[in-house]
């Protein structure tokens, strides 16, 4: 019986999982084209279980070019998400193969393989029900909408009888494993960043010796799926640093600096909510919203294009100043996109990162941190979402992690997606690591300090060619930043 969405074959728990490739080629306007082998891997549905059934999982392989040394493991490049389902979405145009992928074949082959629940096995869920403006800034409806519409995506799949426990991290590690058995590899290098490095630690924890060294950014630990408010409230101090320098900025910060200047917003608005003049994003209907202080603090990270990655952060400045000098427009227009957007994710996404979770102490930690005066509950979605998914690994898998694979680490200081305290978390959890440390990398610091510094860019790649990391800096410090100004 084919079931839509999570078990294309009824594959028995005793046979084993299968894994068809064919060729493919791609091509890119005259003079860039690729050739990969694209196959379906019938993953296991829950191999704690013992489930019956398969979850299909694309694995995609590009060759290593002519002349590249047969003797270097293959690098299987862990994507980030949880999200990735194929490889189409990263191949629509030229750029992820030219940068990512290309150099490395002339070092050796490099693999993908797909996260269940995604692509081929995506589980999409229904938007939660539609919200009058008013019930949208309520926040207990806008929770128990959310709940709720999570609640009927859980039920749909589980009554089409998909197994959502397996989808989780430690499973993700087996997949990983059985496709380095069923090409033929004896060892291979792992290559991921943000939750790709979450895959990455569960398969040197539970598979080590299909590892001959991993390369690790954007550190997210096993029990790093909820940020640490610290953690972001530190990056964030150094970014403001950063812009309150700047020649640009300078004759326009507050007295105490951005942030002080923007608690206090925060702490009047707590008092007496600031009515916004604004627009409806989806209808441009003109409307009046209350912005209080946990509004204000949903905004502490942007109103415009938020802080991601470096090419984002220069407008980052300009988006307080506008709000402490008392134009709310667009801060009422996006936190009125925020409040009314009743679009979900898969069911895949929930499941993984309900699946990691956090361990009460850290928990416990973060609700207490005084980060949350400037930056809100940021943990709150997680809990709400959590609540209804149930779908735990438990604290043996987030504690006790440890390893001695040799690894590569590389971490931004200014990193807000997973904060520069991941990686000083887990330098004692790697016995055999080298770690670099990148002054004013975002959540893409690999890319930024290869794009600006030769050095470490070849010392990253004599890495993934020899498993020599003597030369590479332990340090890479990115040009400043080109604050924007107000006009």
């Amino acid at each position: 019986m084919v079931l839509a969405g999570c078990r294309p074959t009824a594959l028995a728990q005793s046979e084993s999982p299968t894994l068809t490739m064919k060729e493919e080629i791609v091509v890119w306007g005259d003079s860039v084209s690729a050739a990969f082998d694209r196959g379906i891997f019938n993953a296991p549905a829950n191999r704690a279980r013992g489930s019956e059934g398969a979850v299909p999982v694309e694995v995609v392989r590009f060759r290593r070019t002519a002349g590249a040394p047969d003797s270097v493991p293959p690098i299987f490049y862990l994507q980030g998400g949880p999200g990735y389902g194929t490889i189409d979405d990263f191949l629509d145009g030229s750029g992820f193969y030219v940068w990512e992928v290309q150099p490395l074949l002339t070092i050796t082959d490099v693999v993908f393989v797909g996260q269940r629940g995604f692509g081929p096995s995506l589980m999409p869920c229904e938007d939660s029900e539609a919200l009058t403006l008013a019930e949208a800034f309520g926040n207990a409806t806008r929770v128990q909408a959310r709940q709720e519409a999570l609640r009927r995506c859980r039920q749909r799949w589980e009554a089409e009888g998909c197994d959502l426990a397996g989808i989780n991290v430690v499973e993700v590690a087996a997949d990983v494993a059985d496709v380095v058995r069923l090409l033929g590899y004896d060892q291979v290098q792992l290559y991921g960043k943000s939750f790709g490095s979450h895959q990455g630690m569960a398969i040197l924890r539970y598979h080590p010796d299909l590892v001959a060294r991993a390369t690790l950014g954007a550190l997210e630990g096993p029990d790093h799926t909820y940020d640490s408010p610290d953690g972001v409230l530190e990056t964030l101090e150094r970014i403001a640093t950063s812009a309150e320098a700047s020649d640009a900025l300078r004759p326009h910060i507050p007295e105490g600096g951005l942030l002080a200047a923007y608690r206090d917003l925060i702490r009047r608005a707590d008092a007496a909510p600031i009515t916004a003049q604004t627009e409806h994003p989806d209808t441009e209907e003109s409307i009046t919203v209350p912005l209080d202080g946990n509004a204000l603090r949903e905004l502490t990270l942007g109103v415009s294009r938020g802080l991601k990655f470096r090419y984002l952060m220069p407008a980052w400045p300009l988006d307080l100043l506008e709000m402490l000098n008392g134009d709310f427009y667009w801060a009422g227009r996006r936190i009125t996109g925020l409040h009314t957007s009743n679009r979900l994710r898969s069911a895949g996404w929930y499941a993984f990162d309900c699946a990691s979770g956090i361990t009460a102490e850290r928990g416990a930690r973060y609700r207490q941190s005084i980060a949350a005066d400037l930056l809100g509950p940021i943990w709150q979605e997680y809990d709400t979402d959590c609540a209804v998914w149930d779908a735990d690994l438990g604290d043996d898998f987030r504690t006790g992690f440890a390893t001695n694979v040799p690894t590569l680490l590389l971490h931004g200081t200014w990193d807000m997606n997973t904060p520069y305290t991941n990686a000083l978390d887990l330098l004692p959890a790697f016995h055999n690591h080298h770690f670099v440390t990148i002054e004013g990398g975002s959540h893409g610091a690999v890319r930024e300090a290869a794009e600006v510094n030769p050095v470490f860019e070849a010392g990253l790649y004599h890495w993934f060619a020899t498993g020599d990391a003597s030369r590479l800096p332990e340090r890479v410090v990115l040009p400043p930043v080109e604050w924007e100004a107000p006009e």
